[in-house]
C-alpha cells in the first residue's frame, strides 16, 4: 500500500491510500481519507493515511526487503537503519505514566464523542501545556496522534453548552462527570470521610477583549490591564480536589464560597463539613451566613485590626514559642491565638524593609508630586507647596509587640477539637495555594486565550482533570517512598520513546523502548506504577 496526493480542478488536494492489484496489475483506491485546500489539514490527512496504511500491512517495517533469511553482510545492517522512518519513532513516556493514571482514576468512563482527542489533550497538557495549536504539533510530532486546530476547537465546544446554544440530546456535560470521578477518588484516598473542607479563590487572565464574562477586576496576577475571571476552587485535605466553579472577573470572591459548597454538599451527600477558607472570603456576612446554615468553620483572624483593648491584653498574655491561648468572642465564636519565633523573625523582617523603602521614598521627610503615582487620572493631579512626612517610631513598636502572635476563629467547641488541631487544619489551606500555583505553572492555565464561553470552561477542565492525575503521581511517589519528584517524573516521561517495526522471520508486528542513561529511574517509576 501507498499514499497518494492527487490535485483536483479546484486547486484541493485528495488523499487516498492505494494499493496494486496483483491481477489487474493497476492501482486501486484503498481508502479515501478525505479533501482539503489548506496544507496543515492535507499534511494531517497524509499522515492519519500513512499511519492507516502501516497497520493494514501488520506494522511497519525496518527492513528494506522483509523476505530475507538473514543479515549477510555491513551493507544489509546500514540498509536496516537507512530504511528507518521518523513516524516509526513515538514518545510513549506519558501516555505509559499519566494515560494510566487517567484510566485507574476513572476518566476513561467519560463518553466524550472523542474520548481518545479527550484523553490526548489533557496528556499533553501534562507534559507539553502549549496552546491548541502548539499541542496538535506536539501530538503530531512526536505521539503520531494527528488532530488539526480547527477540530480541537470543534470538539472544545462540544464539552459545553453554556453559551446559550441549545445542547443536543445526547451531549455530556463533561465537567459535572469529571467533578463526580474526581471527588469518588478524593473520598477514596480520604478514607470515605471528607469532613473538612478548603476554599479559596483566585484570578485567570485573559489575552484577549473584555465581555459580560471576561471582566477587569482584582487580579492577583498583577495583570491589573487585562480582563480576567474569577476561579474558585474547593478541596479536602492534602489538596485532593473536589469541585470548582467559574465567574465573572469583577465577581466579590467573598460571594462565590458558599454556593459552591452548598451545590458540591448536596450533589455528594456530604453532609455539612468544617470550612476552612482565608479571612479576606469569610466577612462578617458570610460568617453569619454559615452560622445560621449549621457550618462549623475555621478561619484566619485580623489581630492587628482588633481594638486597642483586645490587643493590649493579648500582649499582657506574655506568650512563648509554641504557646496558645483560647479567646471567647460573641456568637459563641473563640480565638484561638498562638505564638511562634520564626513568625515573629519574619514580622520584624518584613517591617524592617518596608521602613526601608519609606525611609528611601521620603528621605526628604516632604511629599511632592514625584511621590503621587501617575496611574490612571492621578496624571492631573497638581500638589500646591510641600506636605511634611515623618516615620512614627511609636506606632513601630506597637505594631513590633504583635510580632510572632497569628489568630484563628472559629466556632468549633473546645471540648471537641484541640488547639493544635484547628491550627493544623488552616495550615493545611496552603494546599490550595499550592493547587492554584501548579495550575498557574506547571499546568499553563493562564493566560487564556480563547474567545467563547463554552471553551473557556473546556479548558479549565482539561487542566482541572490534570491537576488531579498530577496529585494522584504525587501519592503514589511518596507512598512509595521514591526520590523521584513531580518534575523529575515529567523529565523521564519526555524521556520514553518506542520504535515500530515487522520482523521480517515471522512478519509479527513488535513495539520495543528505546534504552536510555535514564534507564534505573525509568525502571523504578514504571515498577511503582504497576508497569512492565
Amino acid at each position: 500500500m501507498f499514499v497518494q496526493k492527487i490535485r483536483n480542478r479546484t486547486g484541493s488536494y485528495s488523499v487516498y491510500v492505494m494499493y496494486k492489484d496483483k491481477t489487474t496489475r493497476k492501482n486501486r483506491v484503498a481508502k479515501v481519507f478525505g479533501t482539503s485546500s489548506d496544507a496543515a489539514e492535507i499534511d494531517r490527512l497524509v499522515r492519519e493515511a500513512r499511519q492507516w496504511a502501516d497497520e493494514e500491512e501488520n506494522g511497519l517495517s525496518i527492513f528494506e526487503n522483509e523476505g530475507v533469511e538473514h543479515v549477510r553482510c555491513a551493507s544489509d545492517y546500514d540498509a536496516i537503519f537507512e530504511s528507518l522512518r521518523q513516524d516509526q519513532v513515538r514518545l510513549v513516556g506519558p501516555d505509559m505514566i499519566y494515560g494510566t493514571l487517567f484510566d485507574r482514576i476513572g476518566f476513561n468512563r467519560i463518553k466524550t464523542g472523542n474520548d481518545a482527542l479527550f484523553k490526548g489533550l489533557i496528556v499533553t497538557r501534562l507534559y507539553a501545556p502549549k496552546s491548541k495549536l502548539r499541542t496538535a504539533e506536539y501530538m503530531s510530532r512526536f505521539m503520531h496522534k494527528y488532530y488539526s486546530e480547527s477540530r480541537i476547537y470543534r470538539f472544545l465546544d462540544e464539552l459545553c453548552f453554556r453559551d446559550g446554544r441549545e445542547a443536543p440530546a445526547d451531549a455530556v456535560d463533561v465537567k459535572t462527570q469529571v467533578e463526580e470521578i474526581t471527588f469518588a477518588r478524593t473520598r477514596e484516598v480520604l478514607g470515605g470521610n471528607v469532613a473538612v473542607v478548603f476554599y479559596d479563590t483566585t484570578s485567570i487572565y485573559f489575552e484577549s477583549q473584555e465581555d459580560e464574562f471576561r471582566k477587569p477586576g482584582w487580579s492577583k496576577d498583577g495583570k491589573t490591564s487585562n480582563p480576567q475571571m474569577v476561579l474558585g476552587l474547593l478541596v479536602g485535605l492534602g489538596g485532593n480536589p473536589i469541585g470548582y466553579e467559574l465567574h465573572p472577573g469583577n465577581t466579590y470572591e467573598g460571594h462565590t464560597m458558599i454556593p459552591i459548597i452548598q451545590k458540591l454538599q448536596r450533589r455528594f451527600n456530604i453532609g455539612k463539613p468544617i470550612v476552612v477558607a482565608d479571612a479576606g472570603l469569610l466577612n462578617e456576612r458570610n460568617v453569619r451566613e454559615l452560622e445560621a446554615q449549621g457550618y462549623k468553620y475555621i478561619i484566619g483572624a485580623r489581630i492587628k485590626s482588633r481594638d486597642d483593648q483586645f490587643k493590649a491584653h493579648l500582649v499582657s498574655l506574655n506568650l512563648r514559642n509554641g504557646d496558645s491561648v483560647c479567646m471567647p468572642m460573641e456568637r459563641n465564636r473563640r480565638m484561638i491565638v498562638t505564638m511562634s519565633d520564626a513568625r515573629a523573625h519574619k514580622n520584624a523582617s518584613d517591617r524592617e524593609r518596608g521602613i526601608r523603602r519609606l525611609e528611601k521614598r521620603f528621605k526628604t521627610g516632604r511629599v511632592t508630586k514625584e511621590h503621587v503615582n501617575n496611574r490612571g487620572y492621578n496624571k492631573f493631579l497638581t500638589l500646591e507647596g510641600d506636605m511634611t512626612v515623618r516615620i512614627d517610631q511609636s506606632k513601630i513598636e506597637q505594631d513590633s509587640r504583635l510580632d510572632g502572635l497569628k489568630g484563628y476563629i472559629t466556632n468549633i467547641d473546645e471540648a471537641q477539637l484541640t488547639h493544635d488541631w484547628i491550627v493544623e487544619r488552616y495550615r493545611n489551606l496552603s494546599m490550595i495555594e499550592r493547587a492554584f500555583r501548579m495550575n498557574k505553572t506547571d499546568l499553563a492555565i493562564r493566560p487564556i486565550y480563547h474567545r467563547l464561553f463554552n471553551r473557556i470552561e473546556a479548558h479549565v477542565c482539561i487542566c482541572f482533570t490534570a491537576y488531579t492525575i498530577m496529585l494522584e503521581l504525587e501519592r503514589i511517589l511518596k507512598a512509595a517512598q521514591s526520590s523521584i519528584t513531580l518534575d523529575r517524573a515529567r523529565f523521564l516521561a519526555e524521556s520514553i520513546y518506542a520504535i515500530d517495526y515487522v520482523n521480517p522471520y515471522n512478519y509479527r508486528k513488535k513495539t520495543v523502548l528505546l534504552r536510555t542513561d535514564h534507564d534505573t529511574e525509568i525502571t523504578e517509576l514504571l515498577h511503582i506504577l504497576g508497569l512492565p
